[in-house]
């Protein structure tokens, strides 16, 4: 197979996003994209970053829809993202998807990406109502690295060994998708 192409999506416009346990999301994402994104060129990956931290929530995701499916060849899109929720227990993280190649992408990250804790029984959901599942070409993924609203999750997402283990746990289960398609 060819060198795979990957596109790395940073969720939500720079101060748009989730809050919660002093972090915001588009910085941990921010973070967790940089570490990612060394990871597969390191497995020997062609990883594009797409990011709109000016824009307004709305305009990233328009913008982000735009470039990706204007990008060739793209073999998998990553977006990433950190979950709220008013519950301060619900925690752990998932990834969506909308069609079968998709699917397959989100149970090999899924598979790997650990925080500390048992899996989540939802680790992997089939959503319809998501615009960068629904409107992009490429196959793509949403990752929720885990809920930026619990303590000890955010406690994972806060820190930088934390995120460094996220993103390694997304580039294993990338590559593991590569070597199915």
């Amino acid at each position: 197979m060819n060198k795979m192409k990957i596109a790395i999506d940073i969720g939500h416009a720079d101060g748009t996003g989730a809050l919660g346990n002093g972090l915001e999301e588009h910085a941990v994402c921010s973070r967790i994209a940089e570490q990612l994104k060394a990871f597969l060129r390191c497995g020997g990956c062609e990883v594009e970053t797409i990011d709109h931290p000016e824009l307004t929530n709305s305009e990233d995701l328009a913008e982000s829809i735009t470039a990706l499916n204007a990008m060739d060849d793209i073999d998998l899109v990553v977006s990433l993202h950190a979950d709220a929720s008013a519950n301060t227990v619900a925690r752990g993280a998932h990834v969506c998807y909308v069609s079968r190649a998709g699917e397959t992408a989100a149970v090999c990250i899924a598979s790997r990406l650990y925080l500390g804790l048992p899996g989540r029984a939802d680790r992997v959901q089939k959503r319809s109502d998501l615009a960068i599942l629904n409107k992009t070409t490429p196959v793509t993924v949403l990752v929720e690295c885990g809920f930026i609203t619990n303590k000890s999750d955010a406690s994972v997402l806060g820190s930088q060994a934390g995120r460094i283990r996220i993103a390694a746990d997304i580039a294993a289960g990338v590559l593991a998708y590569g070597k199915l398609i």
